[in-house]
């Protein structure tokens, strides 16, 4: 009888390259909120994959990127601990496209991290993902492009639209796991909270309604959280950086509000599988991806 194999996965790679969605496939819950905007991420997520011969603890990571304000570099270094703390990386490309600075920027990291060379730390894995987008005559160059960037143990192709090889990429995992018992019980999917992920569903619905110069700006938090006796009344703040951008998210007679809102009590709802009262408020803190303060009463300085 095989031995039980278990540990931490950090999946890395720069923003928009599918990690989020890839990690939310391969566990079947939502672990991190999905959207076509850069820097959705801003939490070092944890999503757990348990069967009866292993159990993956994927660490989903903010997409590394050239910082502009305190918020980005904090999320650099949330990536960063995510690699050392890690028994496997794996990084994620996206193979419509050849190497970008980020990329190159992320290999950059992972040999300061010493996991690039022969005597790396961890077993690499590169994912080149949305295979969707590559045209056949461009694989083999693209392959080669991204061997030479980040000298991975193994690597593979997979199409998160399409679930294309899921199945291959666990297996590929699971085989450079340490041989451990489980860390985390058969139930468990996430160590993420009900307030943290009910915050970021509010987050995700808001980002999907905005215009591209909100999203940035956005942040939530639950301020308060009541169980009641036939619902959980929740009460969640928009956070933005002006009067301007609070307007947006207002909307005309409030009417932007009301919509994210419904959109996200119906996912609470389901989430914590009861109903739901759910009061959203809109506040300005001007610049407060630049204020350590905000962004550690947020969390984003404690890695998530």
């Amino acid at each position: 009888m095989a031995a039980y194999r278990s540990g931490f996965v950090a999946v890395v790679g720069r923003p928009n390259v599918g990690k989020s969605t890839m990690v939310n496939a391969l566990v079947g819950e939502k672990i991190s909120i999905v959207s076509d905007k850069v820097q959705t991420t801003r939490r070092r997520a944890l999503g757990v994959l348990t069967t009866g011969e292993y159990q993956i603890a994927f660490i989903d990571t903010p997409g590394i990127h050239a910082p502009h304000h305190r918020l980005g570099r904090a999320l650099n270094e949330t990536a960063k601990t995510s690699l050392v703390d890690a028994d496997v990386v794996l990084v994620v490309v996206n193979g419509g496209q050849d190497p970008t600075a980020e990329d190159r920027q992320i290999a950059e990291l992972m040999r300061q991290s010493n996991l690039i060379g022969e005597k790396r730390a961890h077993p690499v894995i590169l994912c080149i993902n949305k295979m969707d987008l590559l045209k056949p005559h461009y694989v083999e160059p693209r392959w080669a492009a991204f061997h030479e960037l980040f000298e991975p143990d193994d690597a593979i192709m997979t199409c998160m639209t399409k679930e294309h090889n899921l199945k291959e990429l666990v297996a590929l995992l699971v085989s450079k796991l340490p041989e451990a018992a489980p860390m985390y019980d058969e139930d468990t999917y996430t160590d993420q909270s009900m307030r943290t992920l009910s915050a970021e569903i509010v987050r995700e619905k808001a980002i999907r309604q905005l215009r591209q110069e909100v999203p940035h700006a956005l942040a939530t938090y639950v301020e308060e959280w009541e169980e009641e006796e036939r619902r959980t009344v929740i009460s969640c703040v928009l956070l933005c950086e002006t009067e301007g951008q609070k307007a947006i998210l207002i909307g005309k007679r409030g009417k932007m509000l009301r919509t994210i809102g419904t959109e996200a009590r119906l996912e609470i709802e389901k989430l914590i599988e009861r109903p739901v009262f759910l009061e959203l408020f809109v506040k300005v803190r001007t610049d407060w991806r630049q204020s350590e303060r905000h962004l550690r009463e947020l969390d984003y300085l404690n890695g998530g």
